[in-house]
């Protein structure tokens, strides 16, 4: 089986991750870096040069594409049999990683291997995203992600059949950052696809400052609310946003959310971040989107 390793980026310096990679890479793979236009020249020098290793090379497109057609690009792009996504935020903790990978593929066709974090907390600036990853990682343990396989489907970090993604790829109607794993996992349970989740993680480095993953998140609950019912009833925050709705308790939520939005900020924003009142803070935000609830 042929593999092709793809990692889509946008003015991130991922050379050190195409260096652990190509270090696995098979005799016959390839390793296809995605940038998007990057505007960061120094990131651009970094991976252009890391990518002139044999096996190697920097797919770019005549102009940005955006998270979910730079993806569909690079596996069209792609020659191999199987597809490996990786997020360019990522670092290869096992020198087996890509061995692990494919010693799970024979008769499935989407392997997700999971995501990890660092040790410690790398700034106070990134505390909010620090905390909510690790405590996203104790909850989501193998078990978890194979009990709702498709729920729990991530691109940071993935194995596919080629002929698999690209009958369905990723919507690109959703321009804006957030919620192509929801879409794609639902798809891929529409179709009755097997998603088998393995522990194989990757560590994730991309912790951004407090308030640009606050700004992102609140994207994301944005390209949430464009979604349809059917799909935003399998997120956790929508889901609730609706049950909420049915006992007339979700103009209260908005209430509360408008009166206490300042002093959720400063708290998010601070040095010691609550994960309850992040997610009061994401739940008051979806349920003020004027489209977040409707049926």
């Amino acid at each position: 089986m042929r593999l092709s390793i793809l990692i889509p980026t946008y003015n991130y310096d991922c050379s050190r991750l195409i260096r652990q990679l190509h270090g696995q890479l098979p005799p016959d793979g390839e390793l296809i870096v995605g940038d998007d236009c990057s505007t960061d020249q120094d990131a651009v020098l970094r991976n252009s040069q890391a990518a002139r290793l044999p096996g190697c090379r920097i797919f770019r497109p005549a102009c940005n594409l955006g998270r979910a057609a730079i993806r569909n690009a690079l596996a069209r792009e792609a020659k191999g049999e199987w597809l490996l996504f990786v997020d360019a935020d990522a670092e290869v903790r096992s020198e087996s990683f890509i061995a692990d990978y494919l010693s799970q593929a024979a008769g499935r066709e989407v392997v997700c291997g999971g995501t990890g974090n660092l040790p410690r907390c790398p700034s106070p600036e990134a505390r909010l995203r620090y905390d909510y990853e690790v405590a996203a990682e104790g909850r989501l343990t193998l078990a978890q992600r194979r009990r709702f396989p498709y729920a729990q489907f991530t691109t940071f970090n993935f194995l596919i059949r080629r002929d698999t993604f690209l009958a369905i790829l990723f919507d690109e109607s959703l321009h804006q950052y957030g919620h192509e794993d929801t879409r794609f996992g639902l798809a891929l349970r529409q179709r009755g696809i097997e998603v088998h989740h393995i522990e194989n993680k990757l560590t994730h480095l991309g912790l951004e400052d407090a308030d640009v993953y606050l700004s992102k998140t609140e994207t994301a609950l944005r390209s949430l609310a464009s979604m349809d019912i059917g799909q935003r009833r399998h997120v956790r925050v929508s889901s609730l946003a609706l049950r909420l709705r049915r006992l007339h308790l979700l103009g209260l939520v908005r209430l509360l959310f408008s009166v206490s939005k300042p002093l959720l900020r400063a708290n998010l924003l601070g040095k010691h971040p609550n994960q309850k009142l992040f997610a009061f803070y994401k739940l008051g935000y979806y349920a003020a989107i004027p489209s977040a609830t409707r049926l």
